[in-house]
């Protein structure tokens, strides 16, 4: 196991805990993934305890589905998982998880349409909610394909809810802002009516969040080009060194 592989298996199995102590798993219901390279990814097992993974808990695979590591099946929605990565190349994390406020909504068919804080439109965006399909099955994973360009938070009609992340703690914190917008959106119900906002508002909002969504891209693509020109030189100085040694 290289060293990024084992980093980010220990990041699952923190993630996960950390979601199981929010309420988000309970059981052994949801999964989560995490891509290692542009076509290789680590998920959950089938039925992995959240409250109790370990690295035997988590499998390594390709975008097709083939195992590449791990003694265990990978998780039973592993497809929904790998249309994810596969339609989204910006895509570096999937969690799949059943905050119960959202889930109520999603097992009521209501969308999460209602609310418009701008921090919710901001970081969020708009959380699309897709038509029921049996969880596990591949049609679950083409009723998702068609909301993916324009998401990153799903209510699962009747199921749970998906969040995808450049990273695993961007969709962790994804899907605690699918629950808090459930929340919210419970409560507004039982006090009044919703603020609205008017279309020039929703797109000065929209323009906040393509901003913001730029400025990480472009920083993180800094932070590797950083780390990739720091490492060549290390080999360089490696390399000059062992000349010198000879």
């Amino acid at each position: 196991m290289n060293a990024a592989a084992a980093k980010g298996k220990l990041e699952i199995i923190e993630v996960a805990q950390y979601l199981f102590n929010c309420g988000f798993h309970a059981a052994r219901a949801g999964n989560i993934s995490l891509r290692l390279a542009p076509d290789r990814i680590v998920c959950t097992c089938s039925g992995a305890d959240k409250s109790r993974i370990d690295i035997d808990d988590l499998i390594t695979c390709d975008l097709k589905g083939k195992v590449a590591h791990g003694r265990k099946p990978p998780t039973s929605e592993l497809a929904m998982h790998l249309v994810c990565y596969r339609e989204r190349s910006d895509v570096g994390a999937v969690i799949h998880a059943h905050p119960p406020i959202a889930t109520a909504f999603a097992a009521a068919s209501t969308a999460l349409a209602e609310l418009a804080l701008p921090e919710m439109v901001v970081l969020l965006g708009s959380v699309a909610l897709v038509p029921y399909a049996t969880p596990g099955t591949t049609k679950l994973a083409d009723q998702l394909r068609s909301y993916l360009p324009q998401h990153d938070a799903f209510l699962l009609e009747n199921h749970g809810a998906l969040s995808v992340g450049r990273d695993l703690w961007d969709a962790a914190q994804k899907m605690e802002l699918i629950e808090q917008n459930a929340r919210i959106t419970l409560a507004l119900r039982q006090i009044g009516q919703p603020f609205q906002l008017s279309e020039e508002q929703r797109r000065e909002l929209m323009c906040i969040r393509a901003q913001r969504n730029a400025a990480i891209r472009h920083r993180e693509a800094k932070s590797a080009a950083q780390h990739k020109s720091t490492a060549l030189q290390l080999t360089k100085s490696s390399a000059t060194r062992t000349d010198g040694a000879e």
